[in-house]
């Protein structure tokens, strides 16, 4: 009996003892939790450091306008034609009790040809007070642009188009400039929003 309880080995059921921390652990310890303190957090990507757009198709190349600017999305229905506009308003739409110009980009950016256009959609934006809606072929979707992938206009861009776009990505993404659009001669036509940017 009086060896069992001096034999070194613990009894089936009991814990061996456990070693104390020593001031060298705590040491350890506290240098490392002094890294991590000063360890800069990793730098979260701000919402100012990129630009949501929305972007679409319009004769076989991709564009986009500011999110911001972008009202909404409608299936062209019927166009009323009204006499007397000029060449780049196609007619006026309906949507929601809405009278607005419906405007062909194609007029501004390759005024040399002709026709109309075969496109089902049209974006509703404001720009310098004025609403109207802007023809385009297809919609591909809202994405977030870093504005770090943003280069200036290149000079050799085909047609009139160096006019209306503010910047284009690497992937041949083209942002329009809005504003500029309705700098352009003759554009006063279309309908003045209360309200609209």
């Amino acid at each position: 009996m009086e060896q069992n309880r001096n034999n070194s080995t613990p009894n089936r059921g009991e814990l061996p003892l456990l070693r104390r921390s020593t001031s060298d652990d705590y040491q350890a310890i506290f240098e490392q939790r002094a890294k991590l303190l000063a360890t800069p957090p990793k730098k979260k990507e701000q919402p100012d450091q990129s630009l949501a757009v929305l972007s679409f198709i319009l004769m076989d190349a991709n564009y986009a306008v500011p999110l911001e600017r972008a009202e909404a999305i409608t299936r062209i229905g019927n166009i009323y034609s009204i006499p007397g506009t000029p060449g780049h308003i196609l007619g006026i739409i309906h949507r929601r009790g809405q009278s607005i110009a419906l405007v062909s980009l194609r007029h501004y950016f390759f005024p040399e040809q002709k026709g109309i256009a075969d496109a089902d959609f049209a974006i509703v934006v404001t720009a310098r007070r004025r609403l109207f809606a802007i023809q385009v072929e297809d919609i591909l979707g809202v994405n977030h642009v870093p504005k770090a992938q943003l280069i200036d206009t290149p000079d050799n861009m085909v047609g009139n188009l160096a006019s209306f776009v503010s910047a284009v990505t690497n992937d041949g993404l083209a942002l329009l400039n809005l504003d500029k659009l309705v700098e352009a001669d003759n554009f006063g036509t279309t309908r003045i929003g209360r309200g609209v940017r």
